[in-house]
């Protein structure tokens, strides 16, 4: 049980002096990235019924022209740029959360698609894309000819 402990206690050691390491890189003051250049991932979900694959994705703040959407062979790729906000003058921000900047998510579908049907809508800041799956074919006994 010790070796684990100290196995532990060595990874502490490590991340301690990485964390050393990588502070004297940047002279001890945190570089934060450029707000217009940090990416953002909004988050979204799968789901499945009877008849179609459904994606839903937040992304509060644009325009359905602002959003991309294709198909490529069994992944749906969605990308789009939320650009920030132009701040005033008299404002001063104190704490910034949400994201700006592009985006790009590729969902692996979880079964075959008829990209012939697929539907998009764009409400109250939320995508959703319904993907009609394809009939699967029936596994059965099927009587064979001989000649």
């Amino acid at each position: 049980m010790s070796e684990f402990r100290d196995f532990g206690e060595e990874i502490v050691r490590l991340r301690d002096r990485m964390n050393r390491l990588f502070g004297d890189f940047s002279g001890g003051i945190e570089q934060p990235e450029p707000l217009d250049e940090v990416q953002w991932v909004p988050l979204l979900d799968v789901l499945e019924d009877k008849n179609d694959i459904i994606v839903r994705v937040d992304i509060p703040g644009m325009t359905p022209d602002e959003i991309d959407l294709s198909i490529s062979g069994d992944v749906l790729h969605i990308r789009g740029e939320r650009k920030r906000e132009v701040a005033r003058e008299d404002e001063n921000y104190h704490t910034i959360e949400r994201g700006y900047g592009r985006f790009d998510r590729r969902v692996a579908l979880p079964a075959s698609v008829n990209v012939d049907n697929i539907r998009a809508s764009y409400k109250n800041g939320v995508l959703t894309v319904r993907l009609p799956k394809l009939e699967e074919k029936k596994v059965g006994q099927v009587k064979v000819g001989l000649e």
